[in-house]
């Protein structure tokens, strides 16, 4: 049986930065596509096709936007993005969390536990902002 995608798909999520260069390096180090840069924004895809667009914070194509909270727990008041790997079990999130590291992010370490069915870990961008990496649903089990 053949399935059927969404009807629907995020297509932009805006965020406001300090830096773009900075910013736009951060998040392509993250493994995300760097696609352009103009004045005052950077854009960069995420897998599925979804774009982040960065504008300058202070910036007059900026000023219209509002800001926003997007956190979704209590002890991640500082998330602004959810983003969701590839893999699917905590040793294919540690090896993403491992490359990181070496690429000399600070990540937290993966959390105990699962959360719906996710393993996860943390980490903050240039902007203070927090970023949760999640596996695709759990299957440790082995197949």
């Amino acid at each position: 049986m053949k399935e059927l995608l969404p009807a629907a798909a995020l297509g932009h999520f805006v965020m406001k930065v300090q830096n773009i260069e900075a910013s736009n390096q951060f998040y392509i180090g993250l493994g995300l596509r760097a696609l352009d840069i103009f004045p005052g924004i950077a854009i960069v895809e995420l897998r599925g096709g979804t774009h982040l667009l960065l504008f300058q914070k202070d910036d007059d194509q900026s000023s219209m936007l509002q800001n926003s909270h997007v956190g979704q727990r209590p002890d991640f008041g500082s998330e602004k993005l959810d983003l969701m790997i590839a893999g699917h079990t905590k040793a294919d999130l540690e090896l993403y969390r491992i490359g990181l590291i070496d690429k000399g992010y600070s990540p937290s370490a993966i959390a105990d536990g699962v959360l719906y069915g996710h393993h996860y870990f943390s980490m903050q961008d240039p902007d203070g902002n927090g970023i949760t990496f999640y596996t695709n649903h759990c299957s440790d089990k082995p197949v």
